[in-house]
């Protein structure tokens, strides 16, 4: 496929295209694109992991962080969640399509789970959460407490239920929930006999009330970790293998009813070895991530590279904002658009800074 990048500088006057057009349709073909949008001020700015795209709404609509704080964007305009007091950092890591944002914040009081609306004056903290990692369309928002090793399901800002794990297992953490209400997450089990422990997958399936089940497989004595990451509402579900003291990663998908084992990808040619898929849109089965190279950095090895996988066959590099300039995608939606981070340079040497993403056409 071909990945042409734009310049810098045609990209920041260029206009993000609509979201209307952003399915050509099957008989049309088109050139992905980078479209660099705006960002916060901010003492978070420049730094690493402050700026990206976390997920799609509707009518142009995208979330995540900018200059380290939680942001939202209407095209490629940027605007600021308002923080309460006490709170100086965070993201929005998920929206549905009827605009409800959910996210983190950090300060010096703490960690919370927030959920928020374009236009109210604050966000509605959630009651007992630490973090919120995503919300369904029909307003069931997923996350859990680091400190408490609890997962939680929250409507409105009521907690309705506490995901339970079967024992063993602890460090829950919550990736993502579907229009069925299916959750998916990973926690630390040791089975209690083994000499070691390690990260598995967890589902709840929607309807269902009991612990999380066990995603396949369960190599806990392997040095073998699996991190699913999210899930889609056919109940496909992508995320990682990582192993060799997590020095090597392999893309993974899992598909419903989750009794047999996750599926590993060949990751791109040149980075093959290390590689993630971080999201998959909501029903065409598109999946992106991020590429990198085990044991060292650039420019020894390759830059981090954004990619996408159509959902069958090999993965496929999106485009970057300069040769030496890592990037990586967080987010996918039904309509071919991509959303994550891109540097402009080479950050290892100080030249490069980091900005908020959206790859347009991006399949091709």
């Amino acid at each position: 496929m071909a990945a042409t990048a734009l310049t810098l500088g045609a990209l920041l006057t260029t206009a993000l295209p609509a979201a209307a057009a952003e399915d050509p349709g099957p008989a049309s073909r088109c050139t992905p694109a980078v479209h660099v949008l705006d960002r916060l001020p901010g003492a978070g700015a420049g730094s690493w992991g402050s700026e990206s795209v976390n997920d799609f709404g509707a009518g142009g609509l995208s979330v995540g962080q900018s200059a380290g704080l939680p942001a939202y964007w209407t095209g490629s305009t940027v605007h600021r969640v308002p923080l309460p007091s006490g709170y100086d950092r965070g993201s929005v890591a998920a929206v549905n399509h009827r605009g409800l944002m959910v996210g983190s914040i950090q300060g010096p009081v703490g960690a919370a789970a927030f959920s928020y609306r374009v236009g109210a004056s604050a966000v509605r903290i959630l009651p007992g959460g630490t973090y919120a990692a995503d919300v369904n369309d029909r307003g069931t928002v997923a996350g859990g407490n680091d400190s408490s090793d609890a997962a939680y399901l929250w409507t409105g800002a009521t907690l309705t239920r506490t995901l339970t794990v079967t024992p063993g297992h602890t460090r829950v953490r919550v990736r993502g929930i579907n229009s069925r209400g299916t959750v998916i997450g990973y926690s630390w089990y040791w089975d209690g006999v083994s000499e070691v422990s390690g990260s598995v997958g967890l589902v709840w399936p929607g309807g269902t009330t009991g612990p999380g089940r066990q995603l396949k497989p369960v190599e806990i004595n392997t040095d073998t970790d699996w991190y699913p990451s999210a899930i889609d509402n056919h109940g496909r579900v992508v995320g990682e293998r990582t192993y060799d003291h997590q020095d090597l990663a392999a893309e993974t998908y899992w598909d419903a009813p989750y009794t047999k084992d996750g599926v590993q990808i060949p990751g791109l040619p040149a980075h093959e070895g290390k590689g993630w898929l971080n999201d998959i849109s909501p029903s065409s089965g598109v999946a992106v991530g991020t590429a990198m190279f085990p044991y060292g950095i650039p420019p020894i090895t390759p830059i981090d590279q954004a990619q996408i996988w159509p959902g069958s066959g090999p993965l496929r590099a999106l485009p970057s904002l300069a040769p030496d300039g890592p990037a990586g995608a967080e987010a996918v939606n039904d309509g071919a658009r991509a959303g994550g981070w891109a540097y402009d340079g080479d950050p290892y040497d100080g030249a490069g800074t980091p900005h908020p993403v959206i790859w347009t056409c991006a399949l091709g």
